[in-house]
């Protein structure tokens, strides 16, 4: 017997459609993030997909996506559980910056000759760079060390599982580097450090042995436009 989770990036924001870092700030959906919630609760309903509970973190891009995907794959009875474990990494005082600003100042920090090579150390590295540089720089010591950000992400997840029947299926929406750091502290190697599309789904299983990847950022389930 085993617990299922979807777990959902949330739809599209002003601040990623800006480029600005939005951690624990919030900006709210755009249409088109909105869209492809109501897509993939479509997709879902056409699918025959039916979620024992829902969960998701406590940011209102989250919420806002859980609802409406729980709503137009007609699971409105369902209760939506908030969980501030489940949030984004704390950018800190770099918090509302713009991402290519903070790329720009992470390449200067580590003397490295563009941006390019920046993502590229990133995304290979053997742990999570970007946690570390930006924890390390910030000067208000608000953003997230790997250790907080993981150790976080993990005890959400221990309370999604708590919260759940043993066998079950729960639909779970979090954010873009908060998945990507989960899948990796189930499986280091089975993804690079980058965020997945809005509204993907990756779908864990949770037994006596623990978490297992069973899917990673699926868009196949968004129903058509």
């Amino acid at each position: 017997m085993a617990l299922e989770v979807y777990l959902v990036r949330h739809g599209k924001t002003v601040f990623n459609t800006t480029g600005r870092l939005q951690g624990w700030s919030d900006s709210p959906l755009t249409p088109e993030g909105r869209r492809v919630a109501e897509r993939l609760g479509r997709g879902l309903a056409e699918r025959g997909i039916r979620f024992d509970a829902a969960f998701s973190s406590t940011a209102p891009r989250a919420a806002e996506t859980a609802r409406i995907i729980l709503e137009h794959s007609r699971q409105n009875e369902l209760a939506l559980t908030q969980l501030p474990d489940l949030r984004e990494y704390c950018f800190g005082g770099f918090e509302g910056e713009l991402s290519s600003r903070l790329h720009q100042i992470l390449t200067a920090s580590l003397g490295l000759p563009d941006t390019d090579a920046w993502l590229q150390a990133y995304r290979q590295a053997d742990h999570h760079l970007l946690a570390e540089t930006v924890a390390a720089l910030d000067e208000l010591q608000l953003a997230e060390t790997e250790n907080q950000f993981v150790g976080r992400l993990q005890n959400g997840m221990a309370e999604v599982a708590a919260r759940s029947r043993q066998a079950g299926r729960v639909l779970v929406v979090s954010h873009g580097m908060a998945i990507t750091a989960l899948l990796k502290s189930i499986d280091f190697n089975i993804i690079e450090y980058r965020s997945l599309e809005n509204a993907s789904v990756s779908r864990l299983v949770h037994d006596q042995s623990g978490w297992r990847i069973e899917g990673i950022g699926d868009t196949s389930l968004l129903a058509a436009e």
